[in-house]
């Protein structure tokens, strides 16, 4: 299943065959953390998806879709690797914006390994650009512990990679330095061949077919936020919060009602739209992603609802979950 929520040491199974002369040794599994970073849109959600195998962390073209932390699980037949989706590190003066770049620092500790997520520079930048260095600034320290992935390679010139190769080989003794594309599944092998030598060896801390360690509840909730991501403009869908407030299993259906909170009465009326359009097409692109991801027939009702400045309110983004 998709859903659970307790760690669990699994050693797998050593295989024989019956003609084999004598037992050969299993490798010993290897399981860590790797923690994905980098700034707003770079591509970590969708390296995230991409390397489980199907989607668990939202993507919209949108900057800062992320919120919170989303870990995806990948397993193989020795190794599990635990991917942590972060929020962009970003500047932003209002509470959320502290949540999610608190989420995103905290991601730098205690994992195994980290990735960094890049795109090519300009071809005139002499340095590193300086929101780049930002974000490296905050992992100082740890680059014998980091792969970089040159992330959007198949949308830059030769000169821009390899100057942006030249100039992170510069800043920094990282275990490597990856150029690729995760949009486009382009040399994502080097990336995973690095990441399963350095892993240590380790019980895995999943099972082996699950693929993410978020609640089905979350995952609903996301699937909405990202609908509205996807429909709404400017800075509408950065002032909505989802919440599952129901959740009810029978076998003819699933039934969910959802919160979509709002901070104004006019960005209640967009997400509204004319005589119910907006929310009705939001509910129905939400919908399928939830039949799928459930493999059930659901029945989803959103209601939308006004709370004034939520995102700046400590009680309130405790209740939507940014804990």
């Amino acid at each position: 299943g998709v859903c659970g929520h307790f760690p669990h040491k699994a050693h797998p199974e050593m295989t024989r065959t019956a003609a084999a002369p004598a037992p050969t040794q299993s490798p010993e599994p290897r399981c860590g953390f790797i923690g994905l970073i980098g700034r707003p849109n770079v591509g970590k959600s969708t390296l995230l998806n991409r390397l489980v195998g199907q989607p668990v962390s939202i993507i919209t073209p949108k900057p800062q879709t992320t919120r919170n932390r989303i870990r995806g699980i990948r397993t193989e037949e020795a190794v599990q690797m635990v991917f942590i989706d972060t929020p962009g590190i970003h500047a932003g003066s209002r509470k959320l914006n502290q949540r999610m770049n608190q989420y995103a620092l905290e991601t730098l500790e205690g994992n195994d390994l980290l990735v960094w997520l890049v795109e090519p520079f300009p071809e005139s930048e002499e340095a590193i650009p300086k929101k780049e260095q930002a974000v490296l600034e905050q992992f100082r320290g740890q680059e014998s512990c980091t792969i970089v992935l040159l992330n959007k390679c198949d949308t830059a010139t030769k000169v821009q990679v390899v100057r942006s190769l030249d100039l992170l080989g510069q800043a920094g003794a990282f275990l490597g330095i990856v150029p690729g594309s995760a949009l486009k599944d382009q040399n994502l092998d080097p990336l995973l061949n690095l990441i399963r030598a350095h892993l240590p060896e380790s019980p895995f801390f999943f099972e082996s077919d699950q693929v993410t360690d978020a609640t089905e509840r979350f995952l609903v909730s996301e699937f909405v936020r990202e609908a509205l991501f996807r429909r709404l403009r400017q800075e509408v869908p950065y002032s909505t919060a989802v919440r599952v407030e129901r959740f009810q299993e029978s076998e003819r259906c699933i039934e969910i009602d959802c919160q979509i909170f709002v901070e104004r009465d006019s960005q209640k009326g967009i997400i509204i739209g004319k005589g119910g359009s907006m929310l009705k097409e939001v509910g129905t692109a939400a919908r399928q992603r939830v039949e799928r991801l459930l493999g059930h027939k659901v029945f989803l009702r959103l209601h939308v609802k006004v709370v004034r400045r939520w995102a700046d309110d400590a009680f309130h983004l405790r209740q939507l979950g940014y804990e």
